[in-house]
């Protein structure tokens, strides 16, 4: 299929798999390249597992080969679920390789428009709305940032919908940013713009459903008792079997956050193309960087 060196084949893996799993997090689940690695490789994979170890081990496996001809199969595929600097850079991996004639894949029609929005600054005004809301909870006895100190609050209730209003508004944030720097931009919300902003919105729901369980788990710590009926507890620790209880008392109350999330999500899906506009981040993504304070 190729006359490129197994070097080659190395590069252009590493580089296509980079833009696959763009903005995945290591240790990454080897999941998400079922579809492109050697199906030996993969059961050899831990659950999570990097980029690196991939790679180090489809050489290992002598499976750089067939590892290249399933990712050159797997892509067109999933092209379309892609984000536009995916694609360009898969695109610019197989130029620079001249795997024009044999890989056949070009950029969306509207992803040069999608290309010319301002991510980065949408991504630094999020980060610093992230952080105050965030820092903010901790007075309702919230400690979603370590290293964490001891919560000021024994009433779990308030708390709870605190969190949950403060959190649900962050993500409403993060779309109200995206929308406005596609519009700036582009004018209107394109069919691959709306899919990097349902990307960001299920990425920072993820960042805020962990922080928001870590935080409850860490209140529960200091008042067990205000969740789970306590007999007795031993040596100061609580049996595996009161941890197990405690746990599930924490999701059980995460409920109503994921159920909202998904109706946001949902409204956010059927969004319609029309230019959306907050006012108070325009200034950011006038033509001029802007400076964020």
């Amino acid at each position: 299929m190729s006359s490129l060196t197994e070097t080659q084949h190395l590069d252009f893996l590493e580089g296509a798999w980079s833009a696959v799993l763009q903005d995945q997090p290591e240790p990454f689940e080897k999941s998400l390249l079922l579809d492109y690695v050697s199906s030996d490789v993969i059961r050899r994979l831990p659950e999570f597992t990097t980029l690196e170890n991939v790679l180090l081990e489809c050489r290992s496996q002598e499976a750089v080969q067939e590892s290249y001809i399933k990712s050159f199969m797997a892509l067109p595929k999933a092209w379309v679920r892609l984000t536009p600097e995916s694609r360009q850079c898969i695109i610019e991996k197989i130029e620079k390789l001249g795997l024009q004639k044999s890989a056949r894949l070009s950029p969306l029609e509207d992803d040069e428009a999608a290309l010319s929005i301002r991510w980065d600054t949408a991504n630094k005004l999020f980060a610093a709305a992230h952080d105050v809301v965030f820092r903010a909870c901790a007075a309702h006895g919230l400690q979603i940032l370590q290293p964490r100190q001891a919560p000021q609050t024994d009433d779990f209730g308030a708390m709870l919908q605190h969190g949950q209003e403060a959190l649900l508004g962050l993500l409403r944030e993060r779309i109200d940013i995206d929308k406005t720097a596609v519009t700036m931009a582009v004018g209107y919300v394109t069919p691959v713009s709306k899919t990097r902003i349902m990307h960001n919105l299920d990425a920072a729901f993820l960042d805020c459903l962990d922080a928001f369980r870590a935080a409850l788990l860490h209140w529960a710590e200091f008042n067990p008792k205000a969740l789970i009926p306590i007999m007795n507890v031993e040596g100061g620790q609580l049996s595996p079997g009161q941890l197990k209880n405690l746990r599930n008392r924490i999701e059980d109350s995460l409920g109503r956050f994921k159920r909202e999330y998904d109706e946001l999500r949902a409204s956010t899906e059927d969004m319609s193309t029309d230019p959306t506009i907050s006012q108070k981040l325009r200034r950011f993504f006038e033509t001029q960087p802007a400076t964020l304070h």
